[in-house]
């Protein structure tokens, strides 16, 4: 007689409801409040002119190399949103803002691609192309690039949560794009559309990806997840400006 096996009943029932949705993105602003404390002063030494050229090639490159890997996982967020099925585009959310966003990212929503205009700023500072993909990144960049990388194949929250609210979000709180696109005019001598660009788009783009991450954020485990995606995301941005700012402990790091 065949031997019949029993397998084990994995049923616990339907969702979990989490915590408020106020209360636990409240917790999300607390987590980042601990967690992204390393203030960039890079940014502040191109705002004020003190950096070195060397060092702000160094700075482009890094750049390229966000762009270059952000960019090509657009795909995943737009594939992955929950409203795809929407009777048209005009009556979605989070599809239609990602279709949006990477429009505009691969330059079809009227700037030119963001990859592009990365690479636009190293050749400005006379690097060639063969110096660009040769160059080796800083390790706390490639993990900051590739841990919100995982996150935005994981599922649709954790990639929203990662590069939208972690990413786009807490990058725009910062200022950076205006204090890089003025230092780099004023200083430098540079017209870099890349952060022209960054100044309008990234607020705007933080703003919906805030708006957006309050409607998935229900059920415990989403809020689990959630939070997971942005302290480790967080963690790695901030181990990444650290690092950053340890290049102007260099001998001549700055010039006068």
């Amino acid at each position: 007689m065949t031997e019949v096996r029993e397998f084990v009943d994995i049923r616990r029932g339907g969702a979990v409801e989490g915590a408020p949705v106020e209360e636990f993105m409240a917790g999300l602003e607390a987590l980042q409040a601990d967690v992204a404390t390393a203030r960039n002063h890079v940014w502040e030494r191109v705002a004020d002119g003190r950096l070195s050229v060397p060092l702000l090639e160094r700075l482009a490159k890094e750049y390229y190399f966000l762009g270059k890997w952000y960019t090509t996982e657009f795909g995943s967020l737009v594939a992955n949103s929950p409203d795809t099925d929407s009777l048209d585009l005009g009556a979605s959310e989070h599809h239609f803002h990602w279709l949006q966003n990477l429009a505009d990212e691969t330059g079809f929503a009227g700037d030119r691609n963001h990859v592009d205009m990365k690479v636009e700023w190293t050749r400005q500072m006379g690097i060639s192309d063969d110096d660009l993909l040769s160059y080796r990144p800083l390790p706390e960049t490639i993990g900051s690039v590739f841990t919100s990388l995982y996150y935005m194949r994981r599922s649709y929250e954790e990639g929203l949560a990662a590069f939208g609210w972690a990413g786009e979000r807490f990058a725009a709180s910062t200022g950076y794009a205006k204090m890089m696109y003025e230092g780099l005019r004023d200083h430098y001598g540079l017209d870099v559309e890349n952060f022209k660009v960054h100044a309008y788009a990234e607020e705007d783009h933080g703003d919906k990806a805030d708006y957006l991450l309050r409607r998935v954020v229900i059920t415990a485990d989403q809020q689990r997840r959630v939070r997971r995606a942005v302290e480790h995301v967080l963690v790695m941005r901030n181990a990444r400006t650290v690092a950053l700012n340890r290049w102007l402990e260099e001998p001549g790091a700055l010039r006068s």
